[in-house]
């Protein structure tokens, strides 16, 4: 994520949009080897933690 992009007082949609696409990235998207080279999210649906 980008610094300039989150200067205070500059906050608007484009600051939040690029956050919640960080958030989704890191929970959804981004494999792990330690998880079996799978997402934390299907990691955890696959253990029956999450639905």
């Amino acid at each position: 994520m980008k610094t300039e992009s989150v200067y205070p007082g500059h906050w608007g949609d484009e600051v939040l949009d690029s956050v919640d696409d960080c958030i989704r990235w890191h929970d959804h998207e981004r494999i792990k080897r330690s998880l079996g080279w799978m997402s934390p999210v299907q990691y955890r649906q696959s253990q029956g933690m999450a639905a």
